[in-house]
């Protein structure tokens, strides 16, 4: 489950001022149109390392003045299968262990300026003595929530049926303040949407060749958004550790009728462009999604006073899975 959630990215990291994953299993023929069962195999104690790392890019215009920031954050977790019940759901423990952060931000009086410094925030949890004076709040809330397990319960399809946190991490959430992002993350409903929203379910039959489609519906700052996510099973190829299964997907993202259109035309902005695509890597000899690339770019505009602020936010996001044991 890879599939990068647009709202759940711009909560999380536009919101640090404009600062992860599932998919599927074992095939064997790359004949285009043959139909076998393409579904996770996790085993009972299996140990995965994912990454994730993200770049994104803010750029932001009110009249003849801009203002840039670009973030980097990486996030690291590990997963620890606990349990697989007689449909082949499984339980994984996961744990977030790192999160690293560095946001640089300038602004401009006019377009081919030089430019001021704005902002600059590091945080890093792996070195918190490379944390900037900007960030250590924001490390000092972070730290308490690290190596703390989570349960997740996901279907054989990628589809995440439940998770679970435990009231150690529920004690944390609760002291953190009500306008904390990180209370919303790490929270059982927080990272159920997340995951969710960014996994792929896969239909069963899937064949080379097939095509499918999946909907949503996200509450943004503009009103309530449609995101229709295409995907397509491209081909299998010789990896360096067997067969890989490869699959494309595009994002679209629209007002979801016409109160949400009229909301984009009032006070709370509007939708101008968005464009999502991307990439997904299964490793079919072990059953498990090694890679995904996804880049999207998402424009709006909103007014303030008697002047338009118009901003573009890119984001590319990679992911990479390895199995420890």
């Amino acid at each position: 489950m890879f599939q990068a959630n647009l709202s759940r990215r711009l909560q999380l990291f536009v919101a640090l001022t404009s600062a992860v994953f599932l998919t599927t299993m074992a095939w064997s023929s790359p004949t285009l149109g043959q139909v076998k069962e393409v579904c996770w195999k996790l085993k009972t104690n299996d140990q995965f390392v994912i990454k994730f790392n993200q770049t994104s890019k803010s750029d932001t215009t009110v009249d003849s003045r801009e203002t840039n920031v670009e973030s980097k954050t990486e996030i690291e977790m590990t997963w620890n299968v606990s349990k697989i019940d007689s449909k082949g759901n499984a339980t994984i423990q996961q744990s977030i262990t790192g999160i690293n952060l560095i946001v640089n931000g300038f602004t401009r009086k006019k377009k081919g300026e030089a430019g001021s410094p704005l902002l600059e925030v590091v945080v890093n949890t792996s070195d918190p003595g490379k944390t900037s004076k900007q960030g250590k709040k924001l490390l000092k809330q972070i730290q308490p929530l690290l190596n703390l397990p989570i349960d997740v319960v996901m279907a054989s399809t990628g589809e995440i049926l439940d998770v679970k946190t435990s009231t150690d991490v529920a004690k944390l959430l609760n002291e953190l303040p009500n306008t904390q992002n990180l209370r919303q993350l790490f929270s059982a409903a927080g990272l159920k949407e997340m995951m969710g929203a960014s996994s792929v379910i896969l239909p069963q039959p899937l064949a080379v060749g097939q095509t499918w489609k999946r909907q949503s519906t996200t509450e943004t700052a503009m009103g309530a958004m449609e995101q229709t996510e295409t995907y397509t099973y491209l081909k299998n190829s010789d990896g360096e550790q067997g067969q890989v299964a490869e699959f494309s997907v595009l994002t679209e993202l629209k007002p979801l009728d016409s109160t949400s259109k009229q909301q984009g035309s009032s006070l709370q902005g509007k939708l101008l462009s968005f464009s999502g695509s991307g990439t997904l890597l299964m490793d079919l000899e072990n059953g498990f999604f090694s890679n995904s690339k996804i880049q999207n770019t998402v424009s709006t505009e909103k007014p303030y006073r008697e002047k338009m602020i118009k901003t573009t936010v890119s984001n590319k996001i990679e992911m990479n899975m390895r199995r420890q044991k």
